[in-house]
């Protein structure tokens, strides 16, 4: 039964890979519901080592890329039954990596190194938080009782609100035809959706959504000027707690980076030529286009701290939705990506803003 198994495996596997026709179709069917059936009845062929880990997510891979080439999620499910849900399925590991990392360029947060956590579920989720920054330790006496000094104890709860890519259309000639990197294209496009909109409502906030990085932070920084930012403002930025200092990082809007880079001295040399690599002040910086992109009055126009120990973003594993049904009679095909995120700020002593005063 093993052997039989294996060559099943194999004639499967060398269908996916090669154009679709109703025969084969057929035949990929009929091996999928043979190799279930062999499993349910004889689960001592995994056990004996037929498929390990590897293989088995290798496979998860290619039924995957079958889905999003025809719609049928009946493979995936005979690899990785717990991925398929009623409205699609979920990503696997290295599709959704490709698109995570797609998505890390739009979204600021999560380029300045915000803490991202993801749950198998998406309801309600509390996450304790200790603000201890107020106590020290001791040196005492051989003698002397150990003082008393408790943490203050909070709790956030994180949601998950639902965030789409849209419907995306695809005409069958192009998919099929025009020798198109399917998964690529669509991790591109989704992560430029998905992020975009992520990216604004973590930052800023959203009614309904998430509370937003900019409106939690308490430590607020009056700039000198209502239409320029010194270098003294900067570097009061970096008046946080010590022990957040390393891993810290300034984030502003790309037209806030050009003024940096526009600043000359008196002898008409730039102030801060270290942005050329990326660097502020002796510390990383990084673009998000949610912030303000000018100096004006009241915005808040530079951020500065440790995103990895004040912001948590909590998200799911996304789902795509394939659908060759749709829109049949137009001969095209459809495709959305759900992904299920939220965005607080946990500690909020590790964070600072600019704000450009209001006269």
């Amino acid at each position: 039964m093993n052997h039989q198994f294996v060559r099943y495996q194999k004639e499967a596997d060398e269908i996916t890979q090669a154009p679709q026709t109703p025969q084969t179709r057929a035949r990929l069917q009929f091996l999928l519901s043979a190799m279930s059936v062999m499993k349910n009845e004889f689960p001592a062929i995994e056990a004996r080592g037929a498929v390990n880990d590897e293989q088995r997510s290798a496979r998860i891979e290619k039924a995957f890329e079958f889905y999003i080439r025809s719609g049928d999620a009946s493979e995936i499910r005979t690899y990785a039954p717990e991925t398929t849900t009623s409205a699609g399925v979920l990503i696997p590991n290295q599709w959704a990596g490709k698109y995570l990392d797609r998505l890390k360029a739009f979204v600021g947060i999560r380029e300045a190194g915000a803490d991202v956590i993801t749950t198998a579920r998406g309801g309600a989720w509390k996450y304790p938080f200790s603000d201890d920054t107020a106590n020290d330790g001791e040196r005492i006496n051989e003698t002397d009782p150990v003082s008393l000094a408790n943490p203050t104890l909070s709790m956030n709860t994180l949601n998950t609100f639902r965030y789409t890519s849209k419907g995306v259309q695809l005409s069958n000639e192009l998919a099929e035809d025009s020798g198109i990197d399917l998964s690529s294209y669509l991790q591109d496009i989704f992560a430029k959706r998905v992020g975009r909109v992520t990216n604004n409502e973590f930052t800023n906030g959203a009614s309904g959504g998430p509370v937003g990085v900019l409106p939690s932070i308490t430590n607020i920084r009056a700039a000198s000027a209502v239409n320029a930012i010194s270098v003294s403002d900067l570097v009061a930025l970096q008046n946080i707690d010590a022990g957040y200092l390393p891993g810290s990082a300034y984030m502003f809007h790309p037209a806030i980076e050009r003024v940096f880079k526009n600043m000359f001295d008196s002898v008409g040399h730039r102030v801060f030529p270290e942005m050329n690599d990326g660097m502020l002040l002796g510390f990383p910086y990084v673009r998000n286009t949610a912030m303000p992109a000018s100096l004006t009055a009241n915005a808040l126009s530079v951020c500065f701290g440790n995103f990895k120990r004040g912001v948590l973003i909590r998200d799911t594993a996304p789902v795509l939705v394939a659908s060759l049904q749709r829109y049949a009679e137009q001969y095209k095909r459809y495709y959305s990506l759900i992904h299920r995120q939220d965005c607080v700020v946990t500690d909020a002593n590790a964070l600072a803003v600019m704000q450009q005063p209001a006269s």
